[in-house]
């Protein structure tokens, strides 16, 4: 089973809106070219044609009230409102904020109708990884048997303030035990210092990258030498192309059994699949 942890999806009505915003902001620190429209449609052909058997969409809650959009995603998913395609091959994912003051009944909700995974985004969430809104929510998610993908590193949207920091992250596992999150993109960008302080450890790691960002050399270091257990493959579409990044990881002669549990068989333990 080939599985892509990390992609985005809008509704389709947003979706040309949204994509040509990112694109925007991000253009003057890391320019990017989407590899689709955003929408699940599109998602779903796009994996399909790259060879991936399941993929997790991963929202981003950036107002504590987005609670109810979540409910609606998942409802959607489940009943087979968006296909029978995404019922069977989409991951549940979804996102909550840690304003939301009521994120621990809100999470056995989403649990309820399927949820798999919680996305988090420091930057767009406006909170630090390590400040303490986003420990207790960090806690909360932990407390029920979820894993966590975060955006960690910097992001090109935005200019060089620490929210995801490798050191943040670090102390976002001392303080929350038990604590399974994914740090998608090796917290790499703008951050070489990923190597010094995450390498090696029992810490799980996104492959999801940015051609032009200049951190290949760092995502190749995690793929040949962290922990086997710990790494999973992700695209970030539409922001990467699933074909391709799977096709670079497999340019760097990795072991077959390493490079197996890299593209889907660790992701396929932790989420239960």
């Amino acid at each position: 089973m080939r599985i892509d942890i990390h992609t985005h999806t809008f509704p389709a009505h947003k979706a040309p809106g949204v994509i040509a915003t990112l694109v925007r902001n991000a253009a003057a620190r890391c320019p990017v070219t989407p590899h689709g429209n955003g929408t699940i449609a599109d998602l779903i052909r796009q994996e399909a044609e790259d060879g991936f058997d399941r993929y997790a969409i991963c929202p981003i809650a950036v107002r504590a009230e987005q609670y109810h959009y979540m409910v609606r995603f998942m409802t959607a998913l489940s009943s087979g409102a968006c296909g029978p395609e995404a019922r069977e091959r989409v991951i549940p994912c979804v996102s909550l904020h840690p304003d939301d003051t009521e994120a621990e009944a809100h999470l056995r909700t989403l649990i309820g109708l399927g949820a798999k995974m919680v996305k988090l985004h420091p930057y767009f969430q406006r909170v630090r990884l390590d400040h303490r809104r986003m420990i207790r929510l960090l806690r909360i998610i932990t407390d029920a048997g979820l894993p966590i993908l975060c955006h960690t590193g910097g992001d090109i949207s935005y200019d060089n303030e620490p929210m995801a920091s490798p050191l943040q992250i670090l102390n976002a596992y001392r303080r929350v035990p038990g604590l399974k999150m994914i740090c998608a993109h090796c917290a790499s960008w703008r951050h070489p210092e990923a190597v010094k302080f995450l390498l090696g450890r029992s810490i799980y790691v996104d492959l999801s990258y940015q051609k032009k960002g200049g951190t290949e050399p760092i995502m190749r270091a995690f793929a040949e030498q962290h922990p086997q257990d710990y790494v999973l493959f992700g695209s970030d579409w539409p922001w990467g192309r699933p074909a391709k990044h799977a096709a670079t990881i497999a340019s760097w002669d990795i072991e077959k059994p390493r490079l197996e549990a890299i593209m889907g068989g660790n992701a396929k333990r932790l989420l239960g699949l």
